[in-house]
């Protein structure tokens, strides 16, 4: 009988962390990664699993047991609450954002309904679209720190830092929640959830922001495609629509990255997606939204409480499956923009390039990484298929690195704090593959390209980038670690 990679069936405390088995690196949920035995890597099991192969206790001064990590830099420490920023500035920030391929990935703002929530927030003049001033100032003040921390224009403004406008934002909730349920108060949640996740690295308010965004999706019927009654409704049911999207992605990516349970049950929701050509909507948003839909079936096939009970017969079937469905939408997209498994001949020479790269690996190693439950590889380290299956699940996470190290994925400032997540998930893959086979010759190779990644991302961080730089050091640090127990690892295998 194998042990099922679930905290249900692995609840021993480890020690200093309680009942914490859902780690977080540079503020980042490492949650749903398992070992090559299908044990969850970061639970008390999964680390029995790397002493095992090691002879060492993972050093746990590099992972964080809380479900946040806090930066002292992260605000200016401003005491007094913030003034709403000089209108000026903030249509600035707008043109400035939907001039953003962000813009197109992330439909939070309809400029026309903006100008009502600039009115309510400034003016006190609340209609339809903004009936509440405490959501329509909630909604300015994340707009502002999204906007500030993409902006190259707000140098030698009196704007506070990003993170200060975040706080301001967190603050009005209550207030917010009071104007009942607010297209306002749905753009702010869904603004706070990329903000918490991107800037302040705090999970624990990803998810509360999310769990709030849904009961907003609800009552506003976002979950439901919208139907045409009259112009002026249809423009707003729409918009609510890419709302419910825009947090359906984030849910979905989130859910798989953590292995916690998601906040919008697909069942429950119309899934028909936009047309690429709708308001709002833009072939780029809609491929996104297709992988995202592909996330969600992913977890529930692999990782869901009912997956994790299926046979071995069942569980490679519907490895199966999931491999053929990212062929369909890999072959959905653009051929321009098409990613491939390992072309080095392939260049993402835009962020919606590289989005789809790494999304496709990601998914690749998510899919086939799951067979490390199969018995028969954990009873007889076959090389069939459930050993085939996991030799995928390794070579996407090698092709993801190496396409970073050879410059094959477009990073800027503005991407490179959502792509440090795969990074993160790649190289803890590699890292148990290396474990697994200490004296193959392609495991020295493997230690090699995964200490190469912390050096080649900080080479692309800039000054002012100062959240991404303490996120790239404690990432820095954990790859450390990694390194010295893959260098044990070497020695026990040696008989040193």
């Amino acid at each position: 009988q194998v042990d099922l990679p679930s905290r249900l069936h692995d609840s021993t405390s480890a020690p200093g962390f309680g009942t914490q088995t859902n780690l977080h690196v540079a503020g980042h949920t490492l949650g749903n990664l398992c070992t090559s035995n299908g044990l969850p890597f970061f639970s008390p099991s999964g680390q029995q699993w790397v002493k095992s192969c090691t002879g060492e206790d993972v050093d746990q001064a590099y992972f964080s047991p809380q479900p946040s990590v806090s930066y002292e830099a992260a605000s200016s420490g401003a005491l007094q609450p913030l003034m709403l920023p000089d209108k000026g500035i903030l249509h600035n920030l707008l043109h400035e954002w939907e001039a953003q391929i962000f813009s197109l990935l992330f439909p939070f703002i309809n400029r026309e309904f903006f100008h009502s929530t600039i009115d309510a927030a400034y003016h006190g003049r609340t209609s339809t679209i903004s009936p509440g001033t405490a959501s329509a100032r909630a909604c300015v003040y994340a707009f502002t720190a999204l906007c500030l921390s993409m902006s190259h224009q707000v140098s030698g403004s009196d704007l506070m830092n990003a993170e200060d406008y975040i706080n301001e934002a967190f603050g009005l909730l209550p207030s917010m929640f009071m104007d009942s349920f607010t297209i306002d108060g749905l753009q702010t949640l869904a603004m706070l959830v990329i903000c918490s996740f991107a800037m302040l690295g705090n999970v624990h308010l990803v998810e509360l922001a999310l769990s709030s965004a849904n009961r907003f999706i609800i009552h506003l019927k976002g979950h439901l495609a919208p139907v045409y009654t009259n112009q002026e409704q249809f423009r707003r049911d729409s918009h609510i629509r890419n709302l419910f999207w825009v947090c359906f992605l984030f849910d979905k990516e989130f859910s798989l990255r953590t292995g916690d349970l998601p906040c919008i049950d697909d069942n429950l929701c119309d899934l028909t997606l936009p047309a690429d050509t709708s308001e709002g909507s833009s072939p780029e948003f809609v491929a996104c939204l297709r992988i995202a839909v592909l996330q969600s079936q992913i977890y529930r096939g692999l990782y869901s409480v009912p997956a994790l009970r299926q046979t071995d017969a069942q569980l490679l079937g519907t490895i199966r499956d999931l491999d053929n469905a990212l062929e369909v939408w890999r072959s959905s997209v653009p051929f321009s923009n098409r990613p491939r498994f390992n072309d080095r001949d392939s260049h993402a020479l835009s962020t919606p390039d590289t989005i789809f790269q790494l999304q496709y690996l990601y998914c690749m190693t998510m899919i086939h990484q799951a067979s490390g439950r199969c018995s028969s590889w954990v009873q007889n380290k076959d090389t069939s298929e459930a050993g085939s299956s996991l030799a995928i699940s390794v070579e996407a996470s090698r092709s993801l690195l190496q396409k970073l190290l050879d410059d094959r994925l477009h990073l800027d400032r503005n991407n490179l704090r959502f792509c440090l997540p795969y990074f993160i998930t790649a190289i803890c893959h590699i890292f148990c593959n290396i474990l697994l086979k200490p004296v193959a010759h392609s495991s020295r190779d493997d230690l090699h390209l995964i200490v190469s990644v912390p050096r080649h991302v900080r080479a692309r961080l800039s000054a002012e980038m100062t959240l991404p730089v303490k996120q790239v050091d404690v990432f820095e640090g954990f790859v450390m670690e990694l390194e010295r127990l893959s260098l044990r690892a070497f020695q026990n295998a040696q008989g040193v």
